[in-house]
């Protein structure tokens, strides 16, 4: 039997093992959504969260407890000469229980599930939060990659020019200064290569931490992100943040819960109540039973007036910051769809007119350069022009991973699934 009970647990160990080593990240390549996967998963932020949710929902349960009942033992009426608790003629026991007001603990309980639901709203924004960095952050390394990559093709480029400005001096179709030239635009970009390859490992350093795993483990390499078209309205993402985004709902259960405590708050001055239950043993009169019910008198009333005075106030406080994240999400909204949708415009022309003209006029003066009808310069300038315009495609690419980050954020929903459920987080 034990050997195969241990037979099992190898099994499971290594079932374990298997499902743990899916879940790595790829040291070959990565994706966007692989990465925001790995960080909805393994970030400590979002754990943390959604620990202090599930402290929170437990509070709901606490809210309603009674306090501990209280017994009551009583040895009365023994002679001087005999023990208290053996020649007592009169022996009583006695429970009681005192009990709020019953609108006072449904009260109660209606202030900590508000304070859960805030703290599931707060939960849900990290969540929102941690994935917009991981997004930001996955393009910036992206970036890293592209901007290395391009600069290895502009050495090697560089390298032909060098030779041909080398072969042309060599025929003395070329003063020396153009091979120079050449050979200092290859050393500036050998230099950014490696001022880019720093960039590269701080923003993998920065990846790894969101995905709780040591600053040096090694990334892949970042495919190409998606690059859908945004087809949403600011109407329509507006309907949904204002209906979905975590800090706005976050605020609205705060002001809920302001209300209630309000409403707790004068509770006070109604009065609490007791039960009681006492069973005598009398050595004269016998057995004999009582029954207790008592309440509080609220007489010291400036101490509930206080707090009533002070709920009033935080709900008042509560109502102007809920107003204030609903029109700061408004904006924020504005701002955000507003840079990616210009972001997006430009990654087009960048796609369709800028880039493939820098190539054309780098094509026409390089040739014209071999055929003695164009100078140096004019190529040079034509090969920095076709860098810099690949560069700036590429930045746009990345900003607009960034942009659409923020719009994520506030509307607290992925674009591409804007009518799930918040459970899902």
């Amino acid at each position: 039997m034990k050997l195969k009970f241990a037979a099992l647990a190898l099994i499971f160990l290594n079932a374990g093992v298997a499902v743990s080593s899916a879940m790595e990240i790829s040291s070959d390549t990565i994706d966007l959504r692989q990465i925001l996967e790995a960080a909805r998963r393994d970030n400590p932020e979002i754990l943390a969260a959604s620990k202090f949710w599930e402290a929170a929902k437990k509070r709901t349960t606490q809210a309603t407890g009674l306090k501990s009942p209280r017994l009551d033992l009583e040895r009365m009426h023994a002679p001087k000469d005999q023990s208290v608790t053996g020649g007592a003629q009169e022996k009583n026991w006695a429970v009681s229980q005192e009990i709020p007001f019953p609108s006072t603990l449904i009260l109660r309980r209606g202030v900590a599930a508000k304070g859960a639901a805030m703290a599931h709203e707060a939960y849900r924004a990290k969540v929102r939060e941690v994935l917009a960095r991981a997004r930001s952050t996955y393009a910036m390394l992206y970036l890293a990659h592209k901007s290395l990559e391009i600069f290895g093709e502009n050495i090697e480029l560089m390298r032909r020019f060098t030779k041909i400005a080398q072969s042309k001096y060599a025929a003395g179709h070329a003063g020396q200064s153009d091979a120079l030239k050449a050979q200092v635009e290859l050393t500036k970009m050998l230099n950014m290569s490696v001022m880019f390859n720093q960039e590269k490992e701080i923003a993998q350093a920065m990846l790894n931490a969101l995905l709780n795993r040591e600053a040096d483990k090694p990334l892949g390499k970042p495919v190409d992100p998606e690059s859908k078209k945004l087809e949403r309205t600011f109407d329509d993402l507006k309907t949904v943040a204002l209906a979905r985004r975590p800090q706005l709902k976050e605020a609205f259960f705060a002001l809920q819960r302001a209300s209630k405590s309000l409403s707790l708050a004068r509770s006070e001055f109604l009065p609490n109540l007791m039960l009681g239950y006492r069973q005598r043993r009398d050595a004269m009169s016998g057995p004999s039973r009582d029954a207790m019910f008592g309440f509080t008198v609220p007489l010291w009333f400036w101490g509930p007036a206080a707090m009533a005075q002070e709920a009033r106030a935080e709900k008042e406080m509560a109502e102007a910051q809920y107003q204030a994240m609903r029109v700061m999400t408004e904006a924020e909204l504005k701002s955000a769809l507003v840079k990616a949708q210009t972001v997006e415009r430009l990654i087009e022309i960048y796609q369709t007119s800028v880039i493939p003209q820098a190539e054309f006029a780098l094509k026409v003066a390089e040739a014209g350069y071999q055929a003695d009808k164009s100078n140096f310069l004019d190529l040079l300038d034509a090969q920095r022009s076709l860098l810099n315009f690949r560069l700036e495609y590429y930045q746009y690419i990345a900003s607009y991973q960034e942009r659409l980050a923020e719009l994520e954020r506030v509307v607290g929903r992925d674009l591409d699934d804007l009518g799930g459920s918040d459970e899902k987080e």
